[in-house]
């Protein structure tokens, strides 16, 4: 046995597709160092390179990886490379989502969590159109973990509440969201305004009733705190926490680094800052055996 698999270590890499910035942090510029954080092993695959993110540097030079992409997939698998488990951001292209749903469907991945990269603020995100959704509905039917924001949960079903929804409407979403995915799949929707606050709410196949979350609303708009989330969730279940452990870890987490990029003295739109977050996460793996 090797030494790995006798310190009970995953051998197999974590799959990561989501988008790269060449300026900022986020999506893989996020993911990458906190699952590094978490001791995971990650395959990388950016589905689309930016020369900066999508919001608040107006039209970014884009390339996609289409190819590359495929010709990757086809490699990896001629290579019969398994994975411990995959993350699927934002990939913005309806030909990269269709490539990426025919791999995730014949290949055998333990732990898929989907994080419906696409809106916020009720509204598509620039380049984004109602076919992408459609897509995006495919995906999520093959999820294991879907962690949708409000305005992505909303996308998704088609349906669209007040501005502050109530707890009837928060039912409403994860009773539409049970038609939708597969019947053990696990849902987390982020980022629900409430009058106090934001709300964080899940639901475990442990537990059917609603778990909720409240945090305080920081002012103004933090690019890139869903990537840090669904990556965080990502790093806690993939070392075997319940999807209660996780979501606690990650929403703790999260505020960690929204408190740290609020007082940072600089332009919101380059990103999270993610030190503080990453000396959080090695102290938490210190004192905490569940996370090692």
């Amino acid at each position: 046995m090797g030494s790995e698999q006798q310190m009970g270590l995953n051998p197999m890499p974590f799959l990561l597709a989501e988008d790269l910035s060449a300026i900022g942090t986020m999506s893989l510029g996020v993911a990458i160092p906190i699952l590094a954080a978490f001791g995971v092993v990650t395959a990388n695959l950016p589905t689309q390179i930016f020369s900066t993110q999508t919001e608040g540097f107006n039209t970014p030079a884009a390339m996609s990886s289409t190819t590359w992409l495929r010709d990757t997939l086809r490699h990896w698998q001629s290579q019969q490379l398994d994975f411990s488990g995959a993350l699927i951001g934002y990939v913005g292209v309806d030909v990269i989502m269709t490539d990426l749903i025919q791999f995730l469907s014949q290949q055998s991945v333990p732990l898929l969590i989907v994080d419906p990269v696409m809106g916020d603020d009720g509204a598509l995100y620039p380049g984004l159109t109602s076919d992408y959704v459609s897509h995006m509905r495919q995906l999520v039917k093959l999820a294991d973990v879907i962690t949708p924001n409000w305005t992505e949960a909303q996308l998704l079903l088609e349906v669209q509440f007040d501005e502050l929804p109530s707890e009837d409407d928060l039912n409403q979403v994860f009773e539409q969201f049970r038609l939708l995915v597969k019947p053990e799949a696990q849902l987390v929707v982020t980022g629900i305004p409430t009058q106090t606050g934001i709300l964080t709410a899940y639901q475990s196949q442990a537990d059917p009733v609603i778990q909720t979350i409240l945090t305080k609303k920081l002012s103004g708009h933090f690019y890139g705190s869903g990537d840090v989330f669904a990556a965080i969730l990502s790093g806690a279940l993939s070392k075997q926490c319940s999807l209660s452990e996780a979501v606690s870890l990650a929403v703790s987490g999260s505020s960690v680094a929204l408190r740290q990029t609020a007082s940072f003295d600089g332009q919101r739109r380059f990103g999270m800052q993610l030190s503080q977050l990453l000396a959080w996460l090695s102290h938490q793996q210190g004192v905490n055996t569940t996370f090692i």
